[in-house]
């Protein structure tokens, strides 16, 4: 009877074993699998780039930005698209993964801090997150400024008539007082990317809708949200030479 018992111990503890091998197996399996896909994936995408590039005889200069922006973006997503990832929720959990995403410019700002948990829902879902690589123009002169950015992190240069009049950096805000202004204004200045920069963004139309539809926090919003650089403005020869002083 104990020979019995024994043995079927033994079974059991061989069966757990395997039991457990094939699910660590299958776990590492699965792993593996998943990074051959993305590698294979990321590969993929430069080719496709590198042909995109040699077919239309792209500059050598701006093929190397390309690239950089490319692989840099990738790096920072993990080649994660969010807007795919965020078709797959229905609109109230959107919302809430937009304001997560959102966060540190709603809690950095004093602009954000009376507006409603449904005011906050209306504008992340507005608001887009987007990557630049040094080098990268995100506003040329004359260019209509339709899109309020706040910096999150990185450095950007202004430049006004081949002169660098304000370097932009994290909590830093530019664009336009859309609230204030009946028109769309066009840029006095260049905005150039210095380092790798992670800028949150939202559009002139989608601003006002929000602010039209939300009454008092459109007013708090006006009040204090701080705008470091309004595009729509050139910097006077004696506001230049104080902001020339300051960089140097």
């Amino acid at each position: 009877m104990r020979q019995t018992d024994h043995l079927y111990t033994r079974m059991l503890i061989y069966y757990f074993a395997a039991l457990l091998y094939a699910t660590i197996f299958g776990h590492v399996t699965t792993i593996i699998q998943q990074m051959t896909s993305a590698t294979a994936r990321y590969h993929d995408m430069l080719n496709n780039v590198r042909e995109f590039m040699k077919l239309h005889e792209v500059p050598k200069a701006l093929s190397e930005r390309v690239m950089d922006y490319v692989v840099s973006t990738w790096a920072m997503s993990k080649g994660i698209d969010t807007k795919k990832v965020l078709s797959y929720c229905p609109k109230d959990m959107t919302a809430d993964i937009c304001v997560h995403l959102n966060r540190k410019v709603f809690n950095e700002h004093p602009a954000f801090r009376l507006a409603s948990d449904g005011c906050l829902r209306a504008l992340a879902m507005y608001f887009s997150m987007d990557h630049s690589a040094p080098g990268d123009l995100l506003y040329h002169s004359g260019e209509s400024i339709d899109t309020l950015c706040f910096v999150v992190n990185g450095s950007l240069e202004v430049i006004q008539d081949d002169e660098v009049v304000a370097i932009l950096g994290k909590g830093d805000v530019f664009g336009d007082a859309f609230w204030k202004e009946t028109t769309i204004g066009q840029s006095c200045a260049n905005v150039r990317v210095l380092t790798y920069c992670d800028l949150h963004a939202i559009k002139r139309d989608k601003l006002l809708e929000v602010l039209n539809f939300y009454h008092s926090f459109a007013n708090s919003f006006a009040r204090n949200l701080m705008l470091t650089y309004n595009l729509r403005h050139r910097v006077s020869d004696h506001a230049f030479a104080y902001h020339s002083s300051i960089l140097l």
